[in-house]
């Protein structure tokens, strides 16, 4: 064919543009091989989040067990005496002392139901308690129906618990020479009282060298100075059986620093144990009352109201108003 001749018949071609590149399939080849790359890291991602979150995970195991056992200890320092802050101490000289009158007035809480409150406990006389030449000042006063808070020592728990004990209530007194305790506890019934006070009593041989574990005792509700030193010192406690409560008071000198300071506690003791003055009071007006229940239908006997009450029931009113132990 010469060069004059025209070209074969066939479909015309189409001329390239001078702006179109030689490598134009290459570069559509290599953004299709960018892609897949990209998509080949999104799938090594999740595994990787998955390392991530079992890193998480046992590091919380191991900050959730870390606490539990933390929770434990403190748990049982709480139980085996308040933790440390609550002072697990007992007097040197411990004594248990049964009343008359009040044992038989005030046998049960069936026949003394009304509960205690913080005005009877810690009002009117038992903010001031003047007695043996002794004047002492109530500081801190605390009612509570969680009767375990009030003391330490498993044993002594356990013996509120037996006793069924629904109330406890305690105050700190201050004066120029002692300091002391007062606690009462709400109980069921005599003989409950009875067993809590023998409760509190540490085992000892002829020795006095304890024979077994300290079953606690009271916890006074302050722990400020000077309660701080309370036990520490030379202190006597008189645990005296009232009926269905349990009175419980606890003295020492101010300025005792050893328990082989020992000094006569008598009268510090006889003089905080007015602290009683409220169960007095009830033991009278129950008395009274069961007498106008005696007397009520006897209309015509002649006995005047004002003989109620007095020394002819036995009672042996005093003075002062307060009612003899008997």
């Amino acid at each position: 064919m010469s060069p004059s001749e025209p070209s074969a018949s066939g479909p015309a071609g189409r001329r390239r543009k001078s702006s179109e590149s030689d490598d134009a399939p290459s570069g559509r080849s290599s953004r299709a091989e960018g892609r897949r790359r990209a998509g080949g890291r999104r799938k090594k991602e999740p595994k990787r989040f998955g390392r991530l979150i079992a890193l998480l995970s046992a590091v919380l195991v191991v900050a959730l067990i870390v606490l539990g056992v933390v929770l434990y200890v403190q748990l049982g320092q709480d139980e085996d005496g308040g933790g440390a802050d609550a002072r697990q101490a007992r007097p040197v000289v411990y004594r248990i002392i049964d009343t008359g009158g009040m044992n038989e007035v005030l046998a049960t809480r069936e026949d003394d139901s009304r509960p205690l409150n913080e005005g009877e406990l810690f009002g009117d006389r038992n903010a001031e308690i003047s007695s043996q030449s002794i004047d002492f000042t109530l500081r801190d006063s605390h009612l509570t129906e969680d009767c375990a808070e009030a003391v330490w020592g498993q044993q002594a728990r356990d013996a509120l618990a037996e006793a069924d004990c629904t109330q406890a209530g305690r105050a700190t007194y201050v004066s120029d020479d002692y300091f002391g305790v007062a606690a009462v506890f709400n109980l069921a019934d005599v003989e409950s009282s009875r067993a809590l006070a023998a409760a509190l009593t540490e085992p000892q041989d002829e020795g006095g060298e304890a024979t077994a574990p300290d079953p606690g005792f009271v916890l006074d509700p302050s722990g400020e100075e000077p309660f701080d030193r309370l036990g520490e010192g030379y202190s006597a406690s008189d645990a005296i059986v009232s009926g269905h409560y349990l009175v419980i008071v606890w003295v020492q000198p101010t300025g005792s620093e050893s328990v082989e300071d020992r000094v006569s506690l008598s009268g510090p003791l006889v003089a905080l144990a007015n602290f009683r003055d409220p169960l007095y009071r009830r033991m009278v007006q129950l008395d009274v009352s069961d007498d106008e229940a005696e007397q009520a239908p006897e209309e015509n006997t002649g006995q005047s109201p004002d003989d109620v009450g007095t020394e002819e029931n036995g009672l042996g009113q005093t003075q002062d108003g307060q009612v003899g132990t008997g």
